[in-house]
């Protein structure tokens, strides 16, 4: 005969435990549909009903598609036309929704540009400078003669850079040395210095950057001092001007190369007591093509300081900021159409693209 009161209570230890097996299954099974999102049947159809985010993803990868088509369609020129002006601030509009940062469409894109760029620069060049832009300040300038590259980067985290390994390595063996213009990882990186240093390819470094790491990494011992460097077997002289970021040593590059032309790189130029001699750059350099970062300090001052023929800015859309600080290319247009008295123009690029340039 059982009791009643020992019943009820074995009942309750069931019940309970039955609860708990229940809520364990059911959290398991939540955080399984977190990880893997349910996948939409009717994606084929083009009916995304109670799917925004699948929704999000597929006008994402559209539109960054038909970006990519117009931009190759208008390509970058002194003078830019409606339909790139409008390619570029749509682009400012993906690259500013933080929902696109680690989609498949945003990879697929800036990879996609990035494979272009390494296959053009097979292209050989016979007269002049022809530049290309990479992500963020990062740029390859490539003459007869010689392919440098500033500030080589992959972008984003080391588990998933946006940049493929395959790409951006392949990109490296094909330039002849590396210049680096500060230690900020969107600006530097270790592993791309040393796979330069290991195919015997010089890599300048600012001071204290990767001291003791290979004799083919160098920095610039002492400060506050322009120093030159020859590299006649490429036909280029380097100038290393003493740029800072704030206190930070940020190496300002004065690349002239014979017979095609000057390009000067700032990295992270932003200084107050170093605007004053900046002012004064034009007088012992001919610069052909300025490379400034796109917030430079006193923007136009420094602009005319350089006094370039031509400027490409650089470091806009840096994905690893706050969107408050991606520095669209529509806020590039604005400086300029208020930079009235300035009279240079500005070649406005984004990723993979080139610029040929001639004296």
């Amino acid at each position: 005969m059982f009791h009643e009161g020992r019943l009820s209570k074995r009942v309750m230890r069931l019940m309970t435990v039955g609860a708990l097996l229940v809520s364990v299954v059911r959290t398991g099974t939540m955080e399984a549909a977190a990880q893997e999102p349910e996948k939409n049947p009717n994606e084929g159809n083009l009916i995304f009903w109670r799917y925004p985010d699948n929704y999000l993803e597929n006008q994402a990868r559209v539109a960054f598609g038909t970006i990519d088509e117009a931009l190759q369609a208008n390509p970058p020129q002194k003078e830019m036309s409606l339909l790139r002006k409008m390619a570029l601030i749509s682009l400012d509009q993906l690259l500013h929704d933080t929902h696109n940062d680690k989609q498949e469409p945003f990879y697929t894109f800036i990879n996609t540009r990035m494979q272009r760029m390494l296959d053009d620069m097979e292209r050989p060049v016979k007269k002049g400078l022809r530049i290309y832009k990479l992500y963020n300040d990062g740029f390859i300038i490539k003459t007869k003669d010689a392919t440098v590259a500033v500030d080589l980067v992959p972008g984003g985290p080391n588990s998933r850079p946006f940049i493929s390994d395959s790409i951006i390595y392949k990109i490296a063996g094909k330039c002849d040395a590396m210049f680096v213009s500060h230690a900020h990882g969107d600006h530097a990186n270790l592993s791309i210095a040393k796979a330069f240093a290991s195919r015997g390819k010089l890599v300048i470094a600012p001071k204290g950057l990767w001291t003791g790491v290979n004799p083919m990494i160098q920095q610039l011992l002492v400060a506050d001092t322009t120093v030159d460097v020859p590299f006649n077997e490429l036909n280029m002289t380097l100038h290393i001007l003493p740029g800072h970021q704030d206190d930070m040593y940020n190496n300002i590059y004065v690349m002239e190369f014979k017979n095609a032309g000057t390009v000067a790189h700032t990295g992270d130029q932003w200084n107050e007591e170093d605007v004053v001699w900046i002012d004064k750059v034009h007088e012992h350099y001919k610069i052909d093509v300025l490379l400034p970062n796109c917030w430079i300090n006193q923007m136009e001052r420094s602009l005319k300081g350089f006094g370039p023929k031509i400027i490409i800015t650089g470091h806009e859309n840096e994905m690893e900021h706050t969107i408050d600080h991606r520095e669209a290319y529509w806020i590039t247009m604005k400086k300029f159409e208020r930079m009235s008295g300035l009279n240079i123009p500005n070649v406005l690029m984004t990723w993979g693209e080139s610029y040929d340039y001639k004296r």
